[in-house]
């Protein structure tokens, strides 16, 4: 298994990924709250790029069980059901519903990443199970940092590590590119205290400075969940099963 690094989606963009699984990370904050999401029972996710277009894709299915989601600048969306808070996303509010998402970085980075042969979405919450599911696929691995508008982000690169970190214990066969050894390196290095390196982040810091000092928190939880959602079709879920489409 060789395993890869992109450290935003403009890299992403480059790389050849056929045949390739490709774990999609923004960690601070789009896949910790997709995962905390399904973790209180959402259907499912479909990522658009824009405001524009996501209230568009919810006029034409005109579905009671969907719910728009997104944020800009980290902020909650004006007329928006739900922001990309994992607090937002309680088993109230989300249980059985499908969320058209727009993100300021998550988004792009799942459209980068279209062409592999399987996606899935990374976090801290659910490190160790993504890696049982990339062990599983026996693909070549290229771990996807979304970064900030197409700037490297050290949180995503170091869950990324931790990923790289966890599947060297369990395996003697990997190739390690430059990049790939980079972020292991970083993840060793903080493993430590990962609270504090999310805390301490630019994206951290921005994130406290307009309240939400307890997303940081939560997403800093590693594996506290099991489940790892895939990207397909245009739509993130944890089958096969296919949302609704205009």
């Amino acid at each position: 298994m060789k395993i890869d690094v992109a450290f935003t989606p403009f890299e992403l963009e480059k790389k050849n990924l056929a045949g390739k699984a490709v774990v999609v990370i923004d960690s601070l904050r789009a896949t910790s709250t997709m995962v905390t999401a399904f973790e209180n029972g959402c259907a499912g996710f479909i990522p658009v790029a824009t405001v524009e277009e996501a209230r568009e894709l919810a006029g034409n299915l005109k579905d009671p069980d969907i719910l728009l989601g997104g944020e800009r600048q980290a902020r909650a969306i004006e007329g928006f059901h739900v922001g990309n808070s994992p607090r937002d996303y309680s088993h109230m509010k989300v249980r059985g519903k499908i969320v058209i998402m727009t993100t300021t970085n998550g988004t792009r980075a799942l459209v980068a990443a279209r062409k592999a042969e399987e996606i899935f979405i990374g976090a801290f919450l659910n490190l160790s199970a993504v890696c049982r599911r990339l062990t599983e696929s026996g693909r070549d691995v290229i771990i996807a940092c979304s970064g900030e508008k197409n700037l490297f982000c050290i949180e995503d690169v170091v869950c990324g590590g931790g990923m790289i970190a966890c599947l060297s214990a369990e395996r003697n066969s990997l190739v390690l590119t430059d990049a790939a050894r980079a972020a292991k390196i970083l993840y060793e290095h903080f493993s430590p205290d990962i609270c504090r390196m999310l805390e301490e982040s630019e994206w951290g810091q921005y994130l406290a400075g307009i309240g939400l000092s307890e997303d940081v928190r939560i997403c800093a939880q590693i594996d506290s969940s099991s489940l790892v959602p895939v990207y397909r079709e245009g739509q993130v879920v944890l089958d096969r099963r296919v949302l609704p489409k205009p």
